[in-house]
């Protein structure tokens, strides 16, 4: 390879094939805009558990409050409306609403159109309390977020709850090769098995390969004539 040229990346080991994220190439872009992505979502998440243990809350159950806390002003919200805003299914709402509820943070009502559904609200408690985290809130997102624009935060922002609603068959497909992955590795070890079985494995040991024969070898190593 001429010197200054670019290794070229073998296309099996690209990890998109979409043409607009390779350069020159490659994927190696992409590769390290995930690398910070990920980052990124691991120190929103620790950021998220320090704020929630500032209040005595887990980190699901802050996730949950704040998430009444900002969409109550759109009207009266369910515990679909919470998941909705969440991207998380509705049972994993309902059980933080019960621990939130029981600390007194959140109340729940019947829902006068549907007397199936109930309706979540924020507590005087729960309004105190995260009044008083305001300040710290508005001091953590001003620093977060300076150097952006409206603009850069609305693009941001579309490209999260696709990653968000995208990320559902994503996992499947992770899971679906997973299990994939593992039933050909089952019947590998049965086949090997079944090599062992007939002495047809040769292992290998600090000092030299040991091979045993199901027949002739194994009636020599037992004393007994072939």
């Amino acid at each position: 390879m001429p010197i200054g040229e670019k290794p070229k990346q073998n296309k099996p080991d690209l990890t998109i094939s979409l043409p607009e994220f390779l350069v020159d190439g490659t994927d190696q872009s992409l590769r390290e805009f995930v690398a910070d992505l990920f980052a990124a979502i691991g120190a929103m998440r620790s950021l998220r558990r320090a704020l929630a243990s500032t209040v005595g809350l887990s980190a699901a159950e802050f996730s949950v409050l704040l998430a009444v806390w900002t969409i109550q002003r759109k009207g009266p919200q369910g515990i679909r409306g919470i998941a909705r805003h969440l991207h998380v299914d509705a049972t994993h709402v309902t059980a933080e609403v019960g621990k939130l509820v029981a600390k007194g943070f959140l109340q729940k009502r019947r829902n006068p159109d549907d007397t199936r559904a109930v309706i979540v609200q924020i507590t005087n408690r729960g309004t105190t309390v995260l009044s008083q985290l305001a300040p710290l809130l508005r001091r953590i997102n001003d620093r977060l977020f300076s150097g952006n624009s409206a603009s850069d935060i609305a693009t941001v922002s579309k490209f999260a709850k696709h990653i968000a609603n995208e990320s559902r068959n994503s996992i499947g497909m992770a899971k679906a090769f997973a299990l994939r992955t593992s039933i050909q590795n089952q019947a590998e070890q049965r086949k090997l098995r079944r090599q062992v079985t007939k002495g047809k494995w040769t292992r290998s040991i600090a000092r030299g390969a040991l091979t045993r024969r199901h027949l002739r070898e194994k009636s020599y190593l037992l004393g007994e004539p072939a």
